[in-house]
């Protein structure tokens, strides 16, 4: 039994605990990991893993779970994991840049030795895209061209690729918040379908949009995100998307812009906004769950994060899609305005999902539209290179029959 700390000197938020998280897959030892900070001026979406018991952490713990198909556990104490290191060989990340207290690891290790418990560390180094041990050169871990954390590398799809939109900044997807890329080519590798994703940073849409920002796509994906600097731009693209039918997916964030489209569609694009991206809009498409209760009279959550579980609407598209897949991991405080969902569903919206007896809208869908799905969780954070989320699988079905060729 012993203490592996595993020290990455990374900038990247992305590569938090990543190639811990390598480690403690390959050896099949435990996991567990230190209060972290960043700088969320500089990467507002560093910090936005869902923890699956609630609340959140380093963007970057997406890869033990993905790696080792076990739940992240929340921030660990010192005392905690010297309990655990008693027990079995744990893991844990250090990472220089985004320690709480820098004196940690030094501390860690002086108690552990005092206790009897051996402690081994190894340094990180990086090589393109290839994370080695400083010390032996043993290769640790691989990182593909989307991003994802492997123990070996990735399969190879042969024909021609199928294009994406992943709106987004380049940097973000790879270096800040990596579970939707990641989750896009699980979904592509179940498929046996080579694709190509070609990010759209919506600060650069304008709200006017310019059909040309879809050219060569066969579909877009809409994710979640904290910046509300990318609202207006990833609205305008929904909006787009509704009115050419180019297939459609939203991840949080995602499904609010989709159902804000929607409501460009019913009251006119200048009036209708989230309350979270412009207090003073006209029309609230998405209000806060603070001191909202559902019509049983429960008082909902201010902020609701963790694992869910969520009333897919019978005969819908998303069931489907999802089948048995009932649980999703929540971040947001923010639900879909109930006193708009008349209007929205005479312009074409349909709930597909929901909880708190309807209170919150979980999934939206446009059925007349090729694929216009929206989930108000987070599904990328369920996603696997062997078990990808059936939404994006289904979404990635939808965008091939735009280019046939590419499943061949």
């Amino acid at each position: 039994m012993g203490l592996i700390l595993v020290l990455h000197d990374t900038s990247r938020p992305a590569l938090y605990g990543a190639v811990a998280a390598a480690i403690a897959a390959a050896r099949h030892c435990g996991f567990m990991h230190v209060e972290a900070r960043f700088d969320t001026t500089l990467h507002a979406d560093a910090m936005q893993h869902v923890i699956a018991s609630g609340g959140l952490g380093p963007s970057g713990l997406c890869w033990f779970e993905r790696l080792s198909g076990k739940q992240v556990p929340p921030v660990a104490t010192p005392e905690s994991i010297l309990d655990a290191a008693r027990m079995q060989d744990v893991v844990v990340p250090i990472h220089p840049a985004f320690l709480v207290d820098e004196d940690l690891p030094a501390a860690l290790s002086s108690a552990a030795q005092i206790l009897g418990i051996e402690v081994k560390a190894i340094t990180v180094r990086e090589d393109a895209d290839c994370f080695f041990d400083a010390a032996t050169r043993e290769v640790l871990a691989l990182r593909d061209r989307f991003g994802r954390i492997r123990l070996s590398a990735p399969p190879f799809h042969e024909g021609d690729a199928l294009t994406i939109g992943l709106i987004g900044a380049e940097s973000d997807h790879r270096d800040v918040y990596p579970a939707a890329l990641a989750s896009l080519a699980d979904a592509a590798d179940s498929l046996s379908i080579p694709i190509d994703v070609r990010f759209i940073d919506p600060v650069h849409i304008n709200q006017f949009e310019d059909p040309a920002i879809f050219d060569g796509l066969s579909g877009i994906l809409l994710p979640g995100g904290a910046d509300m600097k990318n609202v207006a731009g990833q609205t305008a693209a929904a909006a787009l998307s509704l009115e050419t039918g180019l297939p459609t997916v939203g991840l949080c964030l995602g499904m609010q812009t989709m159902a804000t489209a929607v409501a460009w569609r019913a009251f006119g694009r200048s009036t209708a906004n989230l309350a979270e991206a412009n207090p003073d809009a006209p029309i609230k498409t998405f209000v806060p769950m603070a001191g909202a209760r559902d019509p049983d009279g429960n008082v909902l959550p201010i902020h609701r994060t963790g694992d869910q579980t969520i009333d897919i609407a019978s005969c819908t598209l998303l069931s489907g899609m999802v089948g048995s897949e009932r649980q999703i991991r929540c971040n947001h405080r923010f639900r879909l305005n109930p006193a708009l969902l008349p209007d929205l569903e005479a312009a074409g919206l349909r709930v597909a999902a929901s909880s708190s007896a309807g209170a919150i809208v979980d999934a939206i869908e446009v059925p007349g539209h090729s694929f216009f799905i929206g989930m108000q969780g987070h599904p990328e954070l369920s996603s696997r290179a062997e078990m990808p989320y059936s939404l994006l699988v289904a979404f990635l079905e939808s965008a091939a029959k735009r280019h046939p060729s590419s499943t061949s």
